[in-house]
């Protein structure tokens, strides 16, 4: 028999990369430091901006559920730290010989998660799990599977940056016309704990490359069956507008919920969009349904309760 887990203590921040928009993203920089100097006591010196964005999210969380040093870490992340190798190349092409050991460091794909872990005082298992759309989905899948198999708790987040230029980052995220792009940080413990929960994980599928006939079937357990008619659903970053329209279509009383006008599209924006969901749920159960795609055609669908959870 499968384990109950809970979700405790979702935080999230995020900033929509509009164009010509220089005002916006040093405020939310200004702002970034200055959460982290309040989670931390300090400032991260020589950490770079995706280490700052990634603790930020990460501390918020940890701050607020206080689990214990056995603690998982699953940072999930589309891009990576994509301003300082830009700017260490940069430097490496002028031939400046200015570039900081540091960088080198804060290059590595762990070590926001190793920052997390240090600053947090966590030594359980710690993954950086970058799987491109579905990113945020491989690493909920692994913190869920490592409980299940024992592990108690798991801090588990979505974290990318936006890139040096708007155009850039359009690019590596692989953005439709008329998506704006964004970054951001959402993290939450998942553990077996219903004590002040804000919501449970009830289920998660997952199909490599659904045909429509595939995907109804697939949305049939969360429709009406078992008392979990979801009462919400949000989309993952890659959803084309047809799924959408699909799932609108075969749940016309659930209400669509859009984060992205606030978090911009980005790889693990799906992060987002689930920490939010439990931020923004109603003090009554609600049940929620995220949907995800990425552009090899795999497809994920993820249950959750949000209110009082039994």
């Amino acid at each position: 028999m499968s384990r109950p887990v809970y979700f405790h203590a979702p935080a999230a921040l995020a900033h929509v990369c509009a164009s010509r928009d220089r005002a916006g993203g040093e405020a939310f920089d200004r702002a970034l430091a200055g959460h982290i100097q309040g989670l931390c006591g300090r400032s991260l010196r020589q950490a770079s901006r995706f280490i700052h964005l990634a603790a930020a999210g990460a501390l918020a969380a940890v701050r607020e559920a206080a689990p214990p040093s056995s603690t998982g870490v699953y940072l999930a992340t589309g891009l990576g730290d994509l301003r300082t190798p830009a700017r260490v190349f940069a430097q490496t092409r002028a031939d400046l010989n200015a570039v900081s050991p540091f960088d080198f460091v804060n290059m590595n794909s762990n070590t926001a998660a190793y920052y997390i872990a240090r600053l947090a005082s966590l030594a359980g298992p710690n993954l950086t799990i970058s799987q491109g759309a579905l990113s945020f989905e491989w690493a909920l899948r692994q913190a869920w599977t490592a409980i299940q198999h024992g592990l108690d708790h798991a801090l588990v987040g979505g974290v990318d940056e936006g890139a040096p230029s708007r155009v850039e980052l359009k690019r590596r995220a692989k953005l439709r016309r008329g998506d704006m792009p964004g970054e951001g940080s959402a993290w939450f413990v998942l553990s077996t704990e219903p004590a002040r929960a804000a919501g449970r994980l009830i289920d998660m599928r997952w199909l490599a490359a659904p045909r429509k006939a595939d995907r109804r079937r697939l949305y049939a357990p969360f429709v009406g069956r078992a008392g979990y008619a979801p009462d919400f659903v949000s989309f993952g970053p890659r959803v084309s507008p047809r799924l959408v329209a699909e799932l609108v279509d075969i749940m016309p009383h659930a209400t669509v919920q859009t984060p992205f006008s606030v978090c911009g599209h980005y790889p693990t924006a799906s992060a987002f969009a689930i920490t939010q969901g439990l931020r923004a749920a109603p003090p009554n159960p609600a049940t929620s349904l995220h949907v995800a795609t990425d552009g090899r055609g795999r497809f994920v669908a993820i249950l959750y309760q949000t209110g009082n959870t039994p």
